[in-house]
């Protein structure tokens, strides 16, 4: 796998995640079906330019197979009932392995406070060690950089 492709943890602390997409529901069969974690956004069409762009980060999640994790969320439903006429639902991800997959999606989480990510229990706890995230990529409306402390 290509270096650009793979998390890399320079530290314990550290995470850093290339953002790879955007797909929407029509290119979801792209999204590669490899570890790591993923963004939902609502993306509509900017009213100067009429390209549809990225609007609001709504949920953040994270699967063994990504593709998989995003084709059969339950969620899926209440995702679209959320957008307006003209709107759709578009996805990034970032490839993460195992051990840092679940540490990374409650940073983005605590961090971010995604609208469909309330009943996570890492809104208001984050119980790993002090780590900094570093996103690159396709980070349109996330933080590029940010540092969460242990909230038990």
């Amino acid at each position: 796998m290509p270096e650009r492709f793979m998390l890399s943890s320079i530290s314990n602390d550290l995470l850093s995640p290339e953002m790879l997409g955007y797909w929407s529901d029509e290119s979801l069969r792209e999204v590669p079906d490899d570890s790591g974690i993923y963004c939902v956004f609502r993306a509509a069409a900017d009213p100067e330019t009429h390209e549809m762009e990225v609007q609001q980060l709504l949920y953040v999640g994270e699967h063994r197979n990504v593709r998989y994790g995003l084709q059969h969320h339950p969620d899926r439903e209440k995702w679209r009932a959320f957008l307006q006429p003209g709107e759709e639902l578009w996805y990034s991800m970032g490839l993460s392995g195992h051990a840092n997959r679940e540490r990374l999606s409650a940073a983005m989480i605590h961090a971010h406070k995604p609208r469909f990510n309330g009943d996570s229990e890492y809104l208001d706890r984050y119980p790993f060690p002090e780590t900094t995230v570093h996103i690159y990529g396709k980070k349109h409306k996330l933080q590029s950089i940010f540092t969460v402390e242990p909230r038990p």
